[in-house]
């Protein structure tokens, strides 16, 4: 196999998807795309999707989350040696300099042979109320769908009942429209992130929050001939929308990881890999913060820097707190060496995850022998944060669903591997300092993980093979979690939405074919009673084959409208043997057990072969009773939802 850093065969293999690589997109750009995404086979109907991927995968928020780490030996062989200076923080050191960690990062590429990030956010517990029905005046308008209430979520929408805020990809730019309906117009342009040969700066996701715009972008420079990235968050006064001005700017070392807002506050996650090859001097092995446009960088203090004692990476979590007024740091910025950032959050407690898999040599072959996943929490003060626990529990995650606190205790849904090698699933209960004190595993042996929702004290957990098991674990006795129940159905969900308290929406993908060649062909709505703990049961099913929709791996792209009872989805349609393609969005109701689809609004139907090259409907959202539909190149359409 070709190494994945040759030019040439990454430009082949563009052609040999038919995809037209962006003529500003450079080689390390490209390099660090393909670095940073499992491989995934795509079903492309759309060119122009390929500039939106660029700029997405550019933005962890919605791609990078968590670092598959390849360790050589086994889990409870560690190859990093604890230093002497340990915190009073469970489980967590910090070095005592610069050199300590020179000799972690040799020390971990000594015995690691390959690093790989592993995207598991793309596709981030209490029942969440995730429609603002605040009104703009009387007018009700959509928040963005969130796992947690009032734990607010980056995103490439946003709308605050009068504007409505999108990052057009194609454009690299946050686009502000007056939302009027049929009138609604272009009012502003946020589009000064510079793009050239020698620096790139992507726009990852964007919060609304009264009269200020967040911005948070992803800048990679060289210096000194080094690729490196930098995360960046802009604050802006909007007070006046057509003469927006700049507060402040924030940065810190790393690529975008994910992000927070929790009232006034803001939290950044970023991680920084560090090559000790590319490291010229001994600052180049400490992560780095800066406030405002034309500061100087300042390395994060040492006091500052903690790790876990068996860290396997050379990278860092780095999270700091900005003040959403000011755009000021609240609070001193910290990091953790060895892990990275699949996040579930909180008000008070954030959990970082980080998928660490181990494979043993055997000659030229490779076998995966294990799988853990470290966890680090992280808590929320006022005016601090502190790494305060670190823990492993076996397997991967699938996403930051699969965490949930309750009690003071983490819930962590995880598939892993038997002494055979097989797939099993597992549910593990932590508590606040992330010791274990209940687990129920081996469940659903040959599936993984696609879904998990926790509702109080029940989790339901969606694994596939060839069909799609909803299971139904009781986590009531945290000591002792009880499998209650599960329910077959074909195909699988990706999102599982509480409806209310006895009905769950899972949206995901319709498959087809027999035995091993099952895949997916479109896109699935499925509604599960749960009523009865131990008899889930399939109430109703909704299936559009030959679609997709970002709601199948990206729970914001679902819009929720509880005061009227509908639901809306982006969704994409192609149909190869006909050339049909529709693009737009899908309005449905739930009631008396059955899914209801109550509008299908398209922007672009075309049966010419121009379709496949046409646009693609990333978002959806509302104001009153106008759905707004979005696609990928910054149009806009409106459409009444109760004529």
């Amino acid at each position: 196999m070709k190494n994945s850093k040759d030019f040439d065969y990454i430009k082949e293999k563009f052609d040999s998807d038919h995809l037209t690589a962006p003529e500003d997109l450079d080689e390390n750009a490209i390099v660090h795309l393909l670095e940073s995404k499992p491989l995934k086979k795509i079903r492309f109907y759309n060119k122009k999707v390929f500039r939106r991927a660029v700029a997405a995968v550019a933005c962890a928020a919605v791609v990078v989350t968590a670092l598959a780490v390849t360790r050589p030996f086994s889990l409870n062989n560690k190859v990093v040696n604890t230093p002497e200076t340990e915190t009073a923080q469970t489980g967590l050191k910090t070095f005592s300099d610069v050199d300590e960690i020179k000799k972690a990062v040799k020390e971990i590429e000594k015995h690691t042979s390959v690093y790989n990030y592993n995207s598991n956010e793309i596709k981030d517990a209490a029942v969440a109320e995730t429609v603002s029905d605040t009104a703009a005046g009387d007018i009700s308008y959509a928040d963005t769908y969130k796992q947690v209430e009032n734990v607010d979520e980056g995103d490439i929408l946003k709308n605050n009942g009068k504007y409505i805020f999108y990052v057009d990809s194609s454009s690299n730019a946050v686009k502000v429209y007056s939302a009027t309906g049929q009138n609604t117009k272009l009012v502003f342009t946020f589009d000064e992130f510079e793009v050239n040969d020698n620096a790139g700066e992507y726009v990852c996701d964007i919060y609304v929050s009264g009269n200020k715009l967040i911005i948070n972008t992803v800048r990679g420079v060289y210096e000194n001939e080094v690729y490196r990235d930098m995360t960046v968050t802009y604050i802006y006064d909007i007070s006046d929308i057509e003469s927006p001005k700049q507060i402040n700017c924030f940065s810190q070392s790393g690529y975008y990881a994910s992000s927070r807002r929790i009232d006034g506050r803001l939290y950044v996650v970023s991680n920084q890999y560090i090559d000790s090859s590319l490291c010229k001097s001994d600052s180049d092995y400490l992560p780095y913060e800066c406030s405002g446009n034309d500061a100087e960088r300042q390395p994060v203090e040492m006091e500052n820097i903690c790790y876990t004692g068996d860290s396997d990476s050379s990278s860092y979590l780095i999270v700091s707190a900005i003040d959403t007024e000011t755009g000021v740091k609240s609070s001193d910025t910290k990091a953790l060496f060895g892990a990275s950032s699949n996040i579930y959050c909180n008000e008070n407690n954030m959990y970082a995850a980080m998928n660490e898999v181990e494979w043993k040599a055997y000659g030229e072959n490779t076998q995966l022998v294990d799988t853990a996943v470290r966890i680090v929490k992280i808590e929320l003060k006022e005016n601090d944060i502190e790494f305060t626990a670190a823990s492993e529990v076996a397997g991967s995650i699938n996403d930051q669903f699969s965490m949930d606190e309750k009690d003071e205790n983490l819930r962590v849904a995880t598939t892993s591997y038997d002494a055979d090698g097989e797939q099993i699933n597992n549910l593990f209960v932590l508590d606040g300092n992330l010791r274990k004190i209940g687990e129920v595993t081996g469940f659903a042996k040959t599936e993984s993980i696609r879904a998990v929702r926790f509702i109080g004290d029940m989790a339901y957990v969606i694994t596939y093979e060839e069909i799609d098991p909803l299971i139904v674990i009781d986590v009531s006795v945290p000591a002792n979690p009880q499998i209650k129940g599960e329910v077959k159905i074909t195909g699988f969900s990706s999102l599982l939405v509480p409806v209310d308290e006895s009905t769950l929406l899972g949206i995901g993908y319709s498959t087809e074919g027999n035995g091993n060649t099952q895949s997916a062909n479109g896109m699935k709505l499925a509604l599960f009673d749960i009523s009865d703990p131990e008899n889930p049961a399939v109430l109703d099913s909704y299936t559009m084959k030959d679609t997709s929709s970002d709601a199948q791996y990206n729970h914001r792209a679902l819009t929720v409208n509880e005061a009227d009872g509908y639901y809306a989805i982006p969704f994409n349609s192609y149909a190869y043997d006909t050339e049909y393609a529709e693009n737009g969005a899908l309005v449905f109701e739930v009631s008396n057990g059955k899914i209801n689809v109550t509008d299908k609004f398209t922007v672009n139907t075309d049966a010419s072969e121009e379709a496949y090259t046409g646009i693609y409907v990333s978002r959806c959202t509302y104001i009153g009773d106008t759905l707004y539909v979005l696609d990928d190149v910054g149009n806009i359409s409106a459409f009444a939802i109760n004529e």
